[in-house]
This record gives structure tokens, sequence and C-alpha cells, in this order.
């Protein structure tokens, strides 16, 4: 039905009550079969999961815009960023959005003059800030995404299978969660032989397989990518619209792009059963309820529990057990004996001599259009520690006019974070009754404000000093340090791999939903995402959250089917 403005009384009596019932005002109302806050990877799986094996309606909420033509397309398939990759950081600096942004210093000592200033005890509060967190605390670096497709619009599409020791705490029967592993790899489309035949990734890989031992396991990075057929030059890189597939032009899919899910009601005759979403259209401010009969929210580790909070829905556990990456990073540029290798081996002879005819005043044997490296050392018990030795555009390592961008490897160590309950994100308020913008209550959304409270244990800091020298002693075999981008820690949150908000285990007390991803106490409420990951981890989280997301999609078809 057509939407109309909610009268102010009405509209507050929905923001404030948490159950409906058949005789309460009536508002405007749309009706689907499974409603679907987020269009990730895994709302994508889930929409996919249930419409290609079934009749239902689907429609998808998401609070970003469509910002391409295809339905969640991964930006870097755009020719000019796989032409010059350092670009596509700006993009990635443009897409996310900071979480948690504490005030900082106002106080400027040069301001001369008969300028305004803040007294010694004011404090600024600019747009979008947070005075509730606690700098000390909080994930600085730490973002979201706020598109039709999310972050998987920009991702590095890096898809390992994680370690035995980080499925540790999953519930799911570890026979089951194979199959379920692999078949995310292929619904992702993940590969490990699409750089091959690239000079560069021959020769770091082979290099850290000569120098380090065969325990390390070095190997090919599985990505989620495809080599294009029609030029081999150019990749596809995977995004929602493949997990979507043929399904995104199904009559059943409803996507609503600019569409802010505010909270989830239950029904006031049967508590235990979610009655209707509440959702608001960005571009007019008109409120409106979706009634469905399964609710699926999958907006990532920080908006999925925002979500429920705002809905008192979650148990104790909702947002606590937070785990996040720690991360290192530094960027070499190859060995002179490396790079003075490849005029020297018969593998590349053709390549670089047809190079060198085209360019002859190019002093490198490394062809303009060489895939980059891309290796993974993966984590294991000794090293405990997930390590990739690639070339890759993020929100930063840029490598500009400093160096040809040929030479340059990045390496990035990630590593895992002890769980502790007392590491989590809080919401405050659950009870708002208008969008504004208010400092530590309310984000720029008008939702719940997101305020960080993590610190790193002892263990914590040991493993990420073991993490650092191994960083160190894989980048000397490869090359010297590029100025500017020596041996360092990131800020906290900026690995974006954040888990266990939404975590799935048996015990209500210690995890928000079962091993299904149904929310504990709700017969029709699941969760998907980074969140839902129970372990502590190492390696980049979307292949585990996917196949966590099929088994939960699966799950709601079920229900489907007992209900009708």
């Amino acid at each position: 039905m057509p939407h109309t403005r909610i009268p102010a009384a009405k509209l507050e009596t929905l923001y404030t009550q948490q159950a409906l019932s058949d005789s309460d005002p009536e508002v405007p109302v749309e009706y689907t079969d499974v409603f679907i806050a987020g269009s990730g990877p895994i709302g994508a799986t889930f929409a996919r999961t249930i419409l290609q094996t079934s009749h239902y309606k689907v429609m998808m909420a998401d609070i970003g815009s469509q910002d391409s033509k295809v339905v969640g397309e991964h930006h870097k398939n755009s020719i000019k960023y796989q032409k010059d990759i350092d670009t596509f950081v700006n993009v990635i600096k443009g897409a996310l959005q900071p979480i948690s942004v504490p005030p900082g210093e106002t106080y400027i000592a040069t301001l001369g003059g008969d300028a305004w200033t803040p007294s010694s005890t004011d404090q600024l509060i600019f747009q979008g800030s947070n005075p509730n967190q606690n700098a000390q605390k909080n994930l600085k670096g730490a973002a979201i995404t706020r598109t039709v497709g999310g972050m998987a619009t920009h991702w590095t599409c890096a898809c390992p299978f994680p370690n035995e020791e980080e499925q540790v705490l999953n519930p799911i029967k570890k026979d089951e969660f194979k199959k379920l592993l692999d078949e995310a790899h292929s619904l992702l489309n993940v590969h490990s032989n699409e750089y091959d035949f690239s000079i560069r990734h021959t020769v770091v890989k082979e290099t850290l397989e000569k120098n380090l031992p065969k325990e390390r396991k070095v190997g090919n990075l599985p990505l989620a990518v495809e080599r294009r057929k029609d030029n081999p030059e150019f990749v596809t890189w995977t995004g929602p619209n493949t997990v979507l597939g043929d399904t995104v032009h199904s009559p059943k899919f409803d996507l609503r792009p600019e569409h802010r899910v505010t909270k989830l009601v239950y029904d006031r005759n049967k508590p235990d059963r979610i009655k209707g979403v509440l959702v608001r259209d960005l571009a007019n401010d008109r409120d409106f309820l979706v009634v469905a009969k399964a609710y699926v929210i999958a907006c990532g580790s920080v908006a999925t529990p925002q979500i429920l909070e705002m809905s008192r829905l979650g148990g104790p556990a909702l947002g606590k057990y937070l785990c996040e990456q720690s991360l290192t990073f530094c960027q070499i540029v190859l060995k002179r004996e490396i790079v003075e290798g490849i005029w020297k081996d018969p593998r590349f002879a053709e390549r670089v001599a047809e190079h060198h005819k085209k360019y002859p005043k190019d002093p490198l044997p490394i062809p303009f259009d060489d895939p980059e490296p891309q290796v993974i050392i993966p984590y294991t018990t000794k090293f405990k520690h997930h390590v990739q030795v690639h070339r890759d555009a993020f929100s930063y390592g840029d490598v500009g006019p400093r160096a040809d961008s040929r030479v340059v490897v990045d390496l990035r160590f990630f590593g895992k974070q002890d769980i502790q309950e007392r590491n989590l994100v809080d919401f405050g308020v659950k009870t708002l009754k208008d969008s504004e913008w208010v400092p530590g209550v309310t984000d720029i959304y008008g939702m719940p404000q997101a305020t960080f409270d993590v610190e790193r244990s002892r263990a914590d800091a040991i493993r990420d000093q073991e993490m650092m020298n191994d960083m160190t002693n894989v980048a000397n075999l490869l090359g010297a340090y590029l100025p500017g981008s020596e041996p360092q820690f990131m800020e906290p949150g900026l690995a974006l791999h954040i888990t266990g908000t939404t975590r799935i285990g048996n015990d209500p007390k210690i995890s928000v939903a079962n091993e299904s991803s149904r929310v504990h106490g709700i017969e029709n409420l699941w969760v998907g995402g980074n969140g839902n990951i129970p372990d502590s981890t190492a390696c980049n989280p979307t292949l585990t959250s996917t196949a966590i997301a099929l088994k939960a999609a699966r799950n709601v078809l079920e229900y489907l089917g007992r209900v009708n």
C-alpha cells in the first residue's frame, strides 16, 4: 500500500512500545513472507537460498543507497581501479563511516586574535561524535559501509578456511560445518589459482616457500574472484550480486534501498513471535510497518545488535564477547636479487621480452599488466595469526609516487583476541522517539549510539608481539621497508572483522542465537553476519559467516513450511 505519514501520537506509540496486537491503532502496513535487513553477502545468502527453492516473497531493506547499476556489485570490478589499484584506496575511505568517535582535543595554542575559542571547561561536540566514548577502550578504526551490498562492495574477497582452533566454540557439528564451508566456498565463487601465471605472485610465493619451513604452509590466498575469459588482464570480484545470482530479477524479490530498519515488535498475544518491523523510508522520513512470517537481521556486527537492542531483544549476551583482530602492516620493496632473477628465469622470458620490445626504456622486467601477488601463510598452532602477502587497496597503504607499485608488496598480519564477556559494544538508551542526532545517545541515522568498551588481554599483547616479530622476519626475506610504511600496529578495529556480538551457541545466557542462528526465545527471528561467529579468529570471517548463514536460511525455510 502507499506510504502515508503516521500521526505523531501513533508513531510515538510504535517507537516506545515493544508489542503489537490486532487492536492497536491502524498504521501503514506492507506484507511479505520473509523480511531481510541488510544487503551484504549474508543477507544475499538468505535471500538466494529462500528464493531459489520456494515460492515465498522476500523484502530486503538497506539503510544505504544503490550506488551501482548492478545490485551489490563489487566496485573494484571497474577497469580503472584494476589498472590503478592505489586509486581504489580513496573509494574505500569514502565508503567507510566511523562507528564511534570521541570528541577530540580542541585547544589550539597558535589561534590568536579575537577568534572564538571554547573555555577550558567546555567540550566541543562535532556532528556524529560520541562524548561517551572512552578513547582508550574504543575501536577507533571500526567503521560501517552504508550502501546496497555493504562492505562487500569493496572487500578484499579473501576467504581462507578457518583453522580447527578457530572453530572450537561453534555449536554446529564439525562434519556438517565442513560441508557448509565447502558450499559457501562455491557460493562466493572462491578460487585459489587465478594468479598462478603472475610473475610477481610466483617469485614472492617461491621466495617464501624456499626460506620458511614447510609447516608454515605458504600457498595461494583463496579469493572470491574469477579471471575474465574475454580479457584475462582483468578479474571479476565477488559481491552480493554474485551471491544473489539470477534471484535478484525474481518478481518475488523486493529491494528497498535507503530504508532504515528501526525496530522489531513482538506479538502481544504471543511474546515469542515477532509481529512486525518498523521501517523508515529515509528519502521522505515516512515510517511504516512490515508484517512478515519470518525476519532476518543481517546488518553487520554492530548494526545487527543495534537493531536488537532497540527492540529489547537478544538476551544478556547481546553485544558482549566482542572480538576484533589486531593488525600489523608494512610494505616492502622487493630485493634486487628477486627482481633481477626475473630477467634470467626462462619461465618468464617470452613475456619479459615482449614487454621490453614495447617499452625499451623500462628498467623493470615486470609487464605493466602483470597481476599482483596473492599469497597466504595460514594460521597454525605455533603461529597464531593469519598472513596475507599481496598488493591490494585498503583505507591505507597507497604507494603513490614514492616507488614503482610493481615492486611493492603489502604484508598484513591478523591476530586473534581472547574471548571476554566484558569486551562489548553498548547502545545505552533503548527507546527513541525521533530520528535526530543526539550526542552520545543516537548516531547520525537516529539509531542508538554504539559505544565500544574493549581491552586486549596480556595474552593478546604477547601474541601481538610474536606476530610483529614474525612479520619483520617475513618482510626481511622479501625486501626493504618502503619509507613511511615500516612495520606498525594499525588502529584497533581497522581489520573490520568484529565477531561475537550476536554469537551462536546452545546456552541463552552466553549466546544470542542457537546453532541455526535463530534468536533464543523467538520463533521467527534469525540473525546473520560476522557477529554470529562465537570463536576468536585470525582469518577473514566472511566464508565462516556465509557457512553459518546457509544453515540458518534452510532453518527459515523449515519454519515457513511448518507455519504454512
